[in-house]
């Protein structure tokens, strides 16, 4: 038995680019009850959406990897807006 199999772990960003390769790599390691919650389901930005997150999910532990991005161009053009927006 892993430090992981009875763990129910909430990852956000888990569907975006370093997001997939944590969740597949705690899969690897024995991992079986993920909590992979999309932007269209959960708006981190609005705190009722984060308090019902955390209701639907009863996670015993968080890897906070969500954030909004938009390329090297569009990080270029909008400096501050990437940073302030999570």
């Amino acid at each position: 038995m892993s430090f992981w199999s009875n763990k129910r772990v909430l990852i956000t960003g888990g569907a975006g680019f370093l997001g997939s390769f944590v969740v597949e790599k705690l899969q690897q390691r024995g991992c079986k009850d993920l909590f992979v919650p999309r932007r269209k389901d959960y708006d981190l930005v609005e705190m009722e959406a984060v308090k019902r997150l955390y209701h639907d999910s009863q996670p015993a532990m968080v890897i906070h990897l969500a954030s909004r991005v938009g390329g090297i161009g569009a990080n270029q053009a909008n400096p501050g807006k990437f940073f302030y927006d999570l």
